[in-house]
């Protein structure tokens, strides 16, 4: 029952109408001008309350206010009367607002500078959407980048369409100016190939050696001093500084006895049990004398054994700088 059907009834002002019950209980209609079948008992007696309408109050004798009983309807017609009575409402788009921190790549780290607030609604919950609206507020259009808090990049995909990605405002955002953004990447992937290249020379190096461990296990000074420089180069793969003192004894044991300079095609005596020179100032002591280099044993000549595979490792091992 409306408001206006009491008031035509009853001759009161529909939009002051409301009801008492038997125990002077006012009930009153709901916003859409009905009375509520559940704050109604059935086959109660209500009176009707309101102010008289224009026709009653030009009347000389008005008519007092009868009471009535009011029924209950079925559930499914009071529904489907109040349905059709209730105009269709407009739908409303729900609005958002997220803070995007504008950020600069300093030093290769981002950091932010300002923030601005925009708001949108879930049609612009996209990445190009977000980024329409940062430019707006700045009033500028350079190309921008979306990024994550570690200036990863955001793409557009399924995940990021809508407002339950957005409106989280514990995710940071950064825009990052799209050329910057550009250099960046490039400056990344120039270091990550520099150090790949120095990766897989120092991995050379650290195979040349094991073939030089292997070559001279029974040179009990050489081989320390290689397997320190294999431990150091597993350790880490980025180093290869000699200390002095270290240089002093690769130098010394890959230093030829007869020039003095560095070994080349390194002869190994088995009088002495080490490395003595290079093959070309072997041959040409032997010319001279029979006796060792280094002890002066004779037969030095059938003592003398050629360690192939060394000469590589020795050029290998120059890269290595002295700190």
């Amino acid at each position: 029952m409306t408001t206006n059907k009491f008031g035509t009834i009853f001759q009161v002002s529909p939009p002051t109408v409301f009801l008492t019950d038997a125990s002077n209980m006012a009930v009153f209609p709901s916003n859409n001008e009905y009375f509520s079948t559940i704050d109604l008992v059935p086959r109660g007696q209500y009176e009707v309350h309101g102010a008289a309408s224009e026709a009653l109050e030009l009347s000389p004798h008005p008519q007092p206010q009868p009471r009535f009983a009011f029924s209950r309807q079925s559930a499914s017609a009071t529904t489907s009367s109040v349905t059709a009575g209730i105009p269709p409402r407009a739908t409303q788009s729900k609005s958002y607002q997220r803070s995007v921190f504008m950020a600069e790549f300093v030093h290769g780290k981002l950091q932010p500078s300002r923030m601005i607030v925009i708001r949108f609604m879930e049609g612009d919950a996209t990445v190009q959407g977000v980024l329409t609206k940062v430019q707006d507020a700045l009033g500028a259009y350079d190309p921008l980048v979306l990024t994550d808090g570690q200036g990863n990049e955001i793409l557009d995909s399924e995940g990021t369409r809508g407002s339950i990605y957005w409106k989280q405002n514990a995710r940071k955002i950064l825009a990052v100016p799209e050329q910057q953004f550009a250099d960046m990447k490039s400056g990344k992937r120039r270091r990550s190939t520099r150090k790949d290249d120095e990766s897989m020379d120092l991995q050379g190096v650290y195979d040349k050696i094991e073939e030089v461990v292997m070559a001279a296990q029974s040179l009990h000074d050489v081989t320390q001093v290689i397997k320190n420089l294999s431990e150091l180069a597993i350790e880490s793969r980025k180093i290869y500084v000699l200390m002095e003192t270290q240089a002093e004894h690769v130098r010394a044991a890959f230093s030829c006895s007869v020039c003095k300079g560095p070994v080349k095609e390194p002869i190994l005596s088995k009088c002495c049990r080490a490395i003595i020179g290079c093959k070309s100032c072997i041959d040409h002591s032997l010319q001279t004398s029979t006796q060792c280099v280094m002890c002066r044993a004779d037969n030095f000549a059938i003592n003398i054994v050629e360690v192939s595979g060394l000469s590589e490792a020795l050029n290998a091992l120059e890269i290595i700088k002295v700190d």
